[in-house]
């Protein structure tokens, strides 16, 4: 099986922080459309749901970030011809 060449790791790794970035700012949206709707009773009762609810999709991605650029570091390891140490 032939391993992809550096170009594509580094165009599969842009195309997947891109797609997290969206998401990012889809759980900003989602954040604000929670909080702006309604009255000041409506923003206090949901507002702290919201936020921990952001706080979490926030976290998942700093872990899917985390993920994309471990598997580019590898990848180009595996290009370059560097093997893991025993």
């Amino acid at each position: 099986m032939r391993h992809p060449t550096e170009t594509e790791l580094r165009q599969r790794h842009a195309a997947r922080i891109a797609q997290l970035e969206e998401r990012e700012v889809g759980a900003w949206k989602e954040y604000l459309a929670g909080t702006r709707s309604g009255d000041a009773l409506h923003y206090e009762q949901n507002e702290p749901f919201a936020w921990r609810r952001l706080k979490r999709m926030l976290a998942e991605l700093a872990a899917d970030r985390r993920r994309a650029d471990f598997e580019l570091d590898r990848g180009l390891a595996e290009a370059r011809g560097i093997t893991r140490a025993s």
